[in-house]
């Protein structure tokens, strides 16, 4: 931190630190290294969106509600350079001019400078789920599989968390993503495992490998290159910078591969085995008892998973779906009892309001979301990618899609909605009709057809090939 940065701060009685990510935390880290970090009232951002609410026991607030305060005490602009002047103007705009900017480069300099000092552990591999979502995704599955083949205990197994988890395996040490710890890791690693971009700020070093083992695998959403215009500059410079550092991607199927090589900056290896996390759907009944036993459901009653997208407007007005009716229509359907589950997108913080005394189980705080999937007899979604992956339990797809034209000014898609395989619905009351009509001989055909179009390497196999890949390439095991 620079020295006249410094002395602000000793001089300041309370001070807030405008941005969370990256360079807020390492921010943050400074001042708590100088003796400063109890001075900091919370964190500020232009609008909370998909962002944590807490960091390092702060609040998260948006700009707006906190613009009189910040009028009174200094505020500490920590964000990369590509939006620190988009943050400066909308101070100024909120009658704030009492806040100073980090110089991100050099902070970062100082902070790894000092992190590089210690060497690359060998033996040590660091997985992220989504920036710290818990246990679950493609990461999971490979750490799974390396403690299966880690018979000598020779591998230091670390988790990033944004919370401690008690479902996390013993054998896996935990640290909060973001914290001093955490870059520790991330700088002494020998591989990276994780599923989700890196920050631009995050800086690989010599010796250090990195899996990208992305979370998409549908060809539903548009992403990356193919909706640069509607991504913010940040994000674009990171994912550039992700991939860059990056040493192999995972791929599920064709459309995948040739989707990284168009779309995600990346022209290096690419391990088409599949994607870890399937695997979970070669083992279908095991993720089902475990489901049916965490929430107490009978095995004689069927479960209903409703699990929408997010909005980049984080609006929830989407979210009407009926509960009670939907469940009702599904029992007449199958003619048996149903409950159901509802999950929410990792970056949607806001509750559902579903109507008076629904009844259903909220499963947002599950880890491992494939189990879920893998444990459900019927899916409803909206335009998740989701919907793929629970395409390989041949079960039933329900698209609940009331704000279809809206979405597709927001990201459009690569197939069109009426060109996929699975039941649409605008309203409750076509939900109820669709079920009702529900052809499961003709939705088979339909969905055998569409999977086989899109050249899927699953096999079952994957997590194994990863870490078979790894002791030839980089671990000693």
């Amino acid at each position: 931190m620079a020295d006249g940065l410094l002395d602000a701060c000793r001089n300041a009685d309370t001070i807030y630190i405008y941005g969370a990510g990256t360079i807020a935390d390492i921010f943050y880290i400074n001042l708590k290294q100088n003796g400063l970090h109890n001075r900091v009232g919370a964190f500020i951002v232009t609008k909370l969106g998909g962002n944590v609410s807490e960091k390092f026991g702060r609040k998260v607030a948006e700009l707006p509600q906190m613009a009189g305060k910040l009028r009174k005490a200094l505020v500490v602009v920590a964000v990369q350079r590509f939006i620190r002047q988009e943050v400066e103007t909308a101070l100024r705009e909120n009658n704030i001019t009492n806040y100073r900017s980090v110089d991100s480069g050099k902070l970062l300099d100082r902070f790894y400078g000092v992190l590089y000092q210690e060497p690359v552990c060998g033996n040590k591999v660091l997985f992220q789920n989504q920036s710290g979502m818990g246990y679950g995704g493609n990461p999971k599955y490979i750490a799974e599989k390396l403690m299966e083949r880690d018979t000598q205990g020779r591998l230091d197994l670390v988790w990033a968390v944004t919370r401690y988890r008690e479902k996390i395996p013993e054998r896996i040490r935990q640290v909060l993503y973001g914290s001093e710890e955490y870059y520790r890791e991330l700088a002494t690693a020998r591989v990276w495992v994780d599923n989700s971009r890196k920050a631009y700020s995050v800086r690989k070093r010599e010796g250090q490998f990195y899996v990208q083992a992305w979370h998409g695998a549908a060809p539903i959403k548009k992403v990356e290159a193919d909706v640069e215009d509607r991504l913010p500059a940040y994000y674009i410079e990171g994912a550039k910078n992700d991939s860059g550092m990056a040493d192999v991607f995972l791929s599920g199927s064709r459309f995948y591969t040739e989707l990284y090589r168009r779309s995600f900056w990346y022209d290096g290896p690419i391990l088409e085995y599949g994607l870890p996390r399937h695997d979970v759907f070669w083992d279908m009944e095991g993720a089902r008892r475990k489901v049916h036993d965490r929430f107490g459901i009978g095995e004689e009653i069927g479960i209903v998973l409703y699990a929408p997208t997010f909005r980049e407007s984080y609006d929830t007005e989407c979210y009407d779906l009926h509960i009670g009716r939907t469940v009702r229509a599904l029992e007449q359907k199958f003619h048996r009892p149903f409950r159901m589950l509802v999950g929410r997108h990792p970056v949607n913080y806001r509750a559902y309001a579903f109507e008076k005394d629904a009844d259903y189980i909220d499963v947002g705080d599950y880890d491992d979301f494939q189990e879920l999937l893998a444990a459900a007899d019927v899916l409803i979604t909206d335009y998740s990618g989701c919907m793929y992956d629970f395409s390989y339990t041949k079960r039933p797809v329900f698209l609940y899609q009331r704000d279809v034209d809206a979405y597709l000014q927001d990201r459009n898609f690569y197939i069109p909605m009426d060109k996929l395989p699975y039941v649409r619905a605008a309203s409750n009351g076509e939900l109820e009709k669709a079920i009702e009509g529900f052809d499961g001989e003709r939705y088979a055909a339909a969905l055998e057809g569409f999977m086989r179009s899109q050249g899927n390497y699953d096999t079952g196999e994957a997590s194994e090939k990863v870490v078979q890949y790894l002791r030839e390439k980089v671990l000693d095991l």
